[in-house]
């Protein structure tokens, strides 16, 4: 009984390594897939299209979020609107993959108007209820409504843009392209027409390209149907989504049965070091060194100066520039390891002495919300009495940032006031915006940054003072000189403060 029991069971053991080096499945299991060296075992998704001619396929569960429709509802968009509304039942009633819909329209001005329902009823009402209207001024808010539409989606979603314009919010790219990369959603961009001619940036293909999706160019808006019969058969799972760059393109593909194949691959692991062999006899020595690049290292604490003072034109016209200093303060005070206290000043026309010297965050806070800014209407102002008084309750080896739109009324004192700011070592940086009051302007606050050794910023922009807060807070922390600011404000936005980049070099020798 025992020979016929171990008989059985080697014969049984020979079948089974027969079959397993026939590469087919028994009860013994083969070995899993083995990379070379450098290479890791990576899962990636693959889908796979088999063309049919007959026989229908089988039906796809949903694995998808939620598609979404972004559509431009201005008045030179009547037949995109229109080719949509004729094929969205089509996609409503072929979708395997989706769990539900999003449709977005906008517009100039903006209004949020978003759907989100998986109720196929809905979504056709909606579609079918948008009237083309207005127009004329061609940019439209397009980043929006994306930026909407992928708030209220579900992660791993498609969403399609059809427009014809370009983006009047283009700023907002790079917030709108780290929200789809978050939820992981493909934007598919559908444009007809020259999307305004230059105003056009490359918003739209900046987008396709971080989010993972693509964009397709119609000369003729009656092709869109063509683009929208693909939506439909994608939503089926009859073809993969990765939209066609060109109508052409898009009427080769042929339709068939797509399953998602989770397929075992090898990936190259990327190193920068080579691998070294010692011969036999050598051992292998490994040593460490850390190098740093990018100038002298830094002092463990930065140099300790005296105030930093604020003179600011509080006419009408300087409105926002003091809302920027408001927003700015609380951070260039909390950021502060350089300065002892704070010197605040104000002037306009008539001058009136108004200057505190404060230590405390929520003093200059009620300080500035106090501000009032009126008056005006004459241009030149009482600035260099502003910037006299600030001096002289300033500490020495000082920093003071003048703000102002105009020249100055008393360019008579500017010897003066350039004395005083040599003898206490005070340096004056100077942000002007506007024009100065034309001729009226005789280069006083050149001259006075010049003799004090501080600078003369230009803005363009109001809006730009923010730029130059943001400096300040990094100057004041100690990461950036004060005489490292920038003369224009395309500089100082690409301003970065120059820090030690410290890496650890590894060396590999062989030795006996």
């Amino acid at each position: 009984m025992k020979l016929k029991e171990i008989f059985l069971a080697a014969v049984l053991v020979l079948v089974c390594i027969n079959i397993a080096e026939s590469h087919k499945s028994c009860c013994c299991k083969p070995h899993p897939r083995r990379c070379p060296s450098g290479y890791r075992s990576v899962l990636v998704n693959r889908v796979v299209c088999k063309y049919r001619r007959r026989g229908r396929c089988p039906r796809p569960r949903p694995i998808l979020g939620s598609l979404g429709f972004v559509i431009d509802d201005t008045g030179s968009m009547r037949d995109d609107i229109s080719g949509v509304k004729s094929r969205i039942s089509y996609i409503l009633a072929r979708n395997r993959l989706f769990r539900d819909f999003v449709v977005a329209r906008f517009s100039d001005p903006y209004r949020r108007r978003v759907l989100r329902s998986s109720r196929s009823t809905a979504v056709r009402n909606y579609i079918n209820a948008i009237k083309p209207s207005g127009g004329g001024d061609c940019p439209e808010y397009s980043l929006s409504a994306i930026r909407d539409a992928a708030k209220a989606a579900r992660p791993n979603s498609m969403l399609y843009l059809f427009t014809d314009a370009s983006a009047k919010d283009a700023r907002l790219k790079a917030s709108v392209a780290a929200l789809l990369r978050r939820k992981r959603t493909r934007l598919y961009v559908v444009r007809s027409g020259r999307l305004c001619g230059s105003s056009y940036k490359g918003e739209y293909d900046y987008l396709a390209k971080r989010s993972g999706g693509g964009v397709i160019r119609l000369r003729n808006k009656k092709n869109v149907k063509y683009v929208l019969k693909y939506i439909g058969l994608a939503s089926a799972g009859r073809v993969p989504f990765k939209l066609p760059s060109s109508v052409k393109k898009l009427r080769r593909i042929r339709p068939g049965c797509c399953k998602i194949v989770r397929k075992r691959i090898c990936k190259r692991i990327r190193s920068h070091c080579p691998r070294v062999y010692c011969p036999r006899g050598y051992r292998r020595v490994v040593k460490r060194r850390r190098i740093c690049k990018g100038g002298p290292r830094p002092p463990p604490r930065p140099r300790r100066l005296g105030s930093l003072g604020f003179v600011i034109d509080v006419t009408g016209s300087m409105k926002t520039e003091i809302r920027a200093v408001r927003s700015s303060i609380s951070s260039v005070i909390a950021a502060n390891r350089r300065f002892r206290n704070y010197v605040l000043a104000t002037f306009s026309d008539p001058y009136k002495r108004k200057v505190v010297a404060v230590k405390r965050k929520s003093s200059a806070l009620k300080f500035l919300r106090a501000i009032r800014p009126n008056g005006g209407g004459d241009c030149p102002e009482y600035s260099l009495s502003g910037v006299r008084d600030a001096a002289r309750r300033a500490l020495s080896r000082s920093v003071l940032f003048l703000f102002t739109d105009a020249s100055a009324k008393d360019a008579r004192l500017k010897k003066s006031v350039a004395r005083l700011l040599k003898r206490k070592k005070i340096r004056l940086f100077v942000v002007k915006t506007g024009k100065l009051c034309g001729r009226a302007y005789k280069r006083e606050y050149d001259y006075l940054a010049r003799v004090s050794g501080g600078k003369v910023i230009t803005l363009p922009s109001k809006s730009g003072v923010s730029s130059v807060m943001n400096f300040m807070k990094l100057a004041a922390a100690g990461k950036a000189k004060f005489s490292a600011l920038p003369k224009t404000l395309k500089k100082l936005k690409k301003f970065r403060p120059r820090g030690r980049r410290c890496f650890t070099q590894i060396l590999i020798t062989c030795r006996r």
